[in-house]
């Protein structure tokens, strides 16, 4: 039985609902009528899509599956990578649907430490360690989701020689990389992991860098046996995916261009801002991320659970930030600047007053 994780679970129930949103981690939203009209019923939707989704991460149709959303391609990509029982070693701290996916595919979750003694860097050496006889696949996020934390090229290329030496994956995340440089100009994003090995295999979609969620336009790009696998997968569960689906996904994904000009307009400097702010809480240790739309906040003197007290300020100061608890990291928060730019002073001095029962 497929059961909901326990993040996606809290986040429907309080992001976009609360006045003060330091949770919500993706840009604000952007309406389907602001892209224009789509002729949606051309028979040929898929290929006009599936071409979209090549062009715009410079890679071949071949190596590229449409998804709705990055979760679904989660399930996707798990779901045509790994058999029953198959170690699939994710990082820690992590975004919990990394890894409830993988267990809802049939496999066994391992963790390997990607924590803040190191800045939450990928560490080829700690990935190689954490390897079983059984590992299959190796799942990071890039941006690292909650730290903000970027992978490097190198780190990358070098987990993906370690577990293509067991016959395995490297599984990327990658809905938060457009961040540093977003696209060129024709709307090309040239930073996908899928460049960096054979065995590479990335999922993302347009919400969190371009604020179309609710559109639901995501992807899976891998090598072709992989996304093959993806294709049974989609018939085999519904048959196939609306044409109208296929068509506005298109449409959006000739507009990334001047998306992008959008996202760099509303970050603004409110990342420099929160970093500010952060420097003023002698009580927390923050990831300081160079770049993005988030970051990760942990208490220096307490392991307390920092959940009920996030809660309690929800209800008390209309401010939020995402518990760390759904992360692994019960004493830490995510923080999130995608609110309106002229919110944030205001929603940082509520949650000054929210943390002062758990840092004092």
């Amino acid at each position: 039985m497929l059961t909901r994780p326990a993040y996606l679970g809290w986040a429907l129930a309080h992001y976009g609902k609360v006045p003060f949103d330091l949770a919500s981690s993706g840009m604000p939203t952007l309406r389907q009528s602001e892209l224009g009209a789509a002729s949606l019923d051309d028979p040929n939707g898929w290929e006009i899509l599936q071409g979209a989704i090549a062009k715009h991460n410079a890679v071949t149709r071949s190596e590229a599956i449409g998804a709705l959303g990055a979760s679904h391609g989660l399930w996707l990509a798990y779901t045509s990578m790994i058999d029953a029982g198959d170690d699939v070693l994710v990082e820690d701290p992590a975004y919990e649907p990394l890894c409830h996916a993988a267990r809802a595919a049939g496999g066994n979750v391992v963790r390997f430490d990607r924590g803040p003694d190191v800045n939450y860097a990928l560490d080829p050496e700690r990935v190689r360690a954490a390897m079983t006889p059984r590992t299959k696949v190796v799942a990071i996020s890039n941006l690292h989701n909650p730290s903000g934390a970027r992978a490097s090229d190198d780190a990358m290329r070098e987990v993906a020689k370690v577990v293509a030496d067991r016959g395995g994956y490297l599984f990327v995340d990658e809905v938060y990389a457009p961040f540093d440089d977003l696209v060129d100009e024709a709307g090309i994003f040239h930073g996908s992991a899928r460049r960096l090995a054979p065995n590479v295999v990335a999922t993302a979609s347009l919400t969190k860098a371009y604020g179309l969620g609710p559109q639901r336009i995501g992807w899976v790009l891998g090598p072709p046996k992989v996304i093959d696998a993806a294709m049974d997968a989609i018939v085999a569960s519904v048959g196939v995916l609306p044409i109208a689906w296929m068509h506005r996904s298109a449409l959006a994904l000739s507009h990334v261009g001047a998306l992008s000009a959008r996202s760099r307009s509303l970050l603004g400097k409110k990342r420099e801002r929160v970093a500010r702010w952060m420097r003023e809480q002698e009580n927390l240790a923050w990831s300081a991320p160079p770049a993005g739309l988030f970051g990760f906040a942990t208490l220096r003197r307490s392991a307390a659970d920092l959940r009920p007290v996030i809660e309690r300020g929800i209800e008390a100061h209309g401010v939020i930030v995402a518990p760390g608890s759904f992360f692994g990291v019960p004493n830490g928060f995510r923080l999130a600047w995608s609110l309106p730019e002229e919110q944030l002073d205001e929603a940082l001095l509520r949650l000054s007053t929210v943390l002062t029962t758990a840092t004092s």
